[in-house]
């Protein structure tokens, strides 16, 4: 009978061992998630002012501003181990501002990109952690700074609709004499003469 009661007990404290290893075993892993996660979203917080400076540099410079931009590499400390977890973030670019109003007179030259973020989150193993991804727009300028972060595609600017206001600052210039108005949000490089199809100032 003692030696029963022994086994039993003995049964009992291995399924608590085995219980806090497990337990401690899950803790591990949420928190190896929580700093996978945490390096994607600082990787995606810093990865549109490292492509912003790419760009204003590129237009700068003269040269194409879509070129492809090479993967961002970044690592993230974890305890003693240096580089605990590796973000590689991967950039696309593209032309947008279809939906926006843009400044197109020359010495301007307003125009917008779409940026692309993908970041996977390795540990150092090279196991996958974690994936994240973000989608910004930036404005460029024929002219100093050359280029600047407008925010995620969402707060891009977008001219009014019927469904919307829009989220641009709207600028009339009002004829002082009969009261019309027309939109000054837009200008243009002024033509070296006037065109016979221009549209006469609303009366």
């Amino acid at each position: 009978m003692t030696l029963l009661r022994a086994l039993f007990f003995a049964a009992i404290a291995m399924a608590i061992a085995e219980s806090f290893a497990v337990l401690a075993l899950t803790l591990a892993r949420s928190e190896s998630l929580h700093a996978a996660r945490a390096a994607a979203r600082d990787a995606l917080g810093a990865a549109p002012v490292l492509v912003q400076a790419s760009i204003a540099s590129r237009i700068a410079g003269g040269s194409d501003p879509l070129v492809p931009i090479s993967a961002i590499e970044r690592c993230t400390a974890i305890g003693a181990t240096p580089c605990a977890l590796r973000s590689t973030t991967s950039v696309t670019l593209r032309p947008g501002g279809s939906e926006s109003i843009l400044q197109s007179n020359a010495l301007v030259g307003e125009a917008r990109i779409v940026v692309s973020l993908r970041t996977v989150v390795t540990d150092g193993a090279g196991r996958l952690a974690a994936i994240a991804t973000r989608t910004a727009l930036l404005r460029t300028f024929a002219r100093p700074p050359y280029a600047t972060y407008e925010g995620d595609v969402e707060s891009g600017g977008l001219a009014p609709s019927a469904l919307a206001p829009g989220t641009l600052v709207d600028v009339l210039y009002r004829n002082i004499q009969s009261g019309a108005s027309i939109s000054g949000n837009v200008w243009s490089t002024p033509e070296s003469a006037p065109s016979a199809a221009a549209s006469p100032w609303p009366q």
